[in-house]
């Protein structure tokens, strides 16, 4: 069990190069694809927001600025993904070409949202940026969308992220649906770790047999772990989960994520929230 394609959305701005570091990472570790994908927002879209009145000369300059303030995007996004995979030796292609450690760069049209979340169906995992409290809505959306929507694994990575394959790594553990899921998938990456340490964060009584039917599925991959329940007293859980793991020193955190659909709008839960706002490690994370 590998990771074959991993896709990075790429934005053209200055993050996409610690993002395309540790994609470039843990490409290279299982001789995989880097899929670094720029998506062209619809020019057309933000004509309704305009207003009436607006003459059609004033109105195809913004539009012929929102074309080249994207175009100029895609290609700082392009140039960004050139340069590390010149620092790995490996060429850019317009398509994956074959199985190996390879890279190539896509570009499509429409809602990133929807388009995002499309192309992470067909990989094996998506590497973004953990958020900032500064993000705008647009980015926190597309995250979102990928978890809630295209089901598959995200790797969130801080600035200058360290090392990553071969780690120590923390499992949050409730034995519920999405962190199963999540571990399942990081699977891999476990299998590199240094040492693995499950916690189960409760305010109760710590629920030992959840930690076990985990350890026993690791040990069927071959896995060991150490086991750890943590009460959080009047910390929050989220709070709790990223001081323990960087107690821990932990270089990679693995844990289910949490949300719903409410009028329309993807809302995450408060934990994922506020680990995706606040981690300073990398976060597995999976839906």
């Amino acid at each position: 069990m590998a990771y074959r394609k991993l896709l990075v959305p790429l934005t053209g701005a200055a993050r996409d190069n610690h993002v395309l570091k540790a994609a470039f990472e843990i490409a290279k570790a299982f001789a995989a694809h880097v899929a670094g994908l720029f998506v062209r927002p619809d020019v057309n879209e933000v004509i309704p927001y305009l207003g009436e009145g607006i003459s059609a000369g004033v109105m195809q300059e913004v539009v012929d600025a929102a074309r080249n303030a994207a175009n100029r995007s895609a290609a700082a996004a392009r140039g960004a993904l050139d340069q590390l995979a010149l620092t790995h030796g490996v060429s850019v292609l317009d398509a994956p070409a074959g199985a190996g450690f390879s890279a190539s760069f896509g570009l499509r049209d429409g809602p990133s949202e929807i388009v995002v979340a499309e192309e992470a169906r067909l990989s094996d995992l998506v590497v973004f940026n953990l958020l900032q409290d500064a993000d705008n809505s647009g980015l926190r959306a597309v995250i979102e969308s990928t978890l809630l929507n295209g089901r598959r694994a995200m790797l969130l990575v801080p600035q200058n992220p360290p090392p990553i394959a071969g780690r120590k790594i923390v499992i949050a553990w409730d034995g519920g649906p999405a962190a199963a899921t999540a571990v399942a998938a990081a699977i891999p990456l476990l299998k590199r770790a240094e040492a693995i340490e499950i916690l189960n964060l409760a305010k109760g009584p710590i629920e030992t047999r959840k930690m076990d039917r985990l350890r026993d599925y690791l040990r069927l991959h071959g896995l060991s772990a150490t086991e750890h329940g943590i009460n959080p007293g009047s910390q929050d859980t989220g709070s709790a989960l990223l001081d323990t793991a960087v107690r821990a020193e932990a270089g990679l955190l693995v844990m289910g994520g949490y949300g719903h659909s409410r009028l329309r709008e993807m809302v995450m839960g408060g934990v994922t929230r506020h680990v995706l706002t606040h981690a300073t490690l990398p976060v597995f994370m999976a839906h």
